[in-house]
């Protein structure tokens, strides 16, 4: 059985030009678990959202988190749903919608090719 092409998210790709634009922070996770080690960098340095933290687990993997108002999420949580938090939905409005956008309405979506799936949604 052949392995499906993963489909390309227009909403994931614009959230992830939007996060283009947060300050991002790298640091190795020591003794703790990756999100302990974010955590921990974000009281240290006193850190305001929004920002990015990039904890590098060992040589081969980096786990990438979002510091928002709320509390710190996966990023790919946030590029999905970047339009759920109100500090990118400002980084949106001070950049413009149509630089950040801009090239987004010829990527084919998930939902224009549904049909192509092989199940049915419950």
């Amino acid at each position: 059985m052949s392995k499906k092409r993963k489909r390309v998210s227009r909403r994931r790709l614009a959230g992830q030009r939007v996060l283009s634009y947060v300050p991002s922070f790298h640091l190795d996770t020591g003794e703790f678990k990756p999100v302990t080690a974010a955590r921990h960098y974000i009281a240290e340095q006193e850190l305001k959202p929004p920002a990015l933290i990039n904890v590098r687990r060992n040589e081969h993997t980096t786990d990438r988190f979002f510091l928002a108002e709320k509390g710190v999420f996966s990023a790919h949580y946030a590029a999905e749903n970047h339009f759920l938090f109100p500090s990118l939905k400002t980084i949106v409005e001070s950049v413009g919608e149509e630089t950040i956008y801009a090239g987004l309405e010829n990527v084919s979506d998930d939902w224009d090719e549904m049909e192509d799936y092989d199940y049915a949604f419950v």
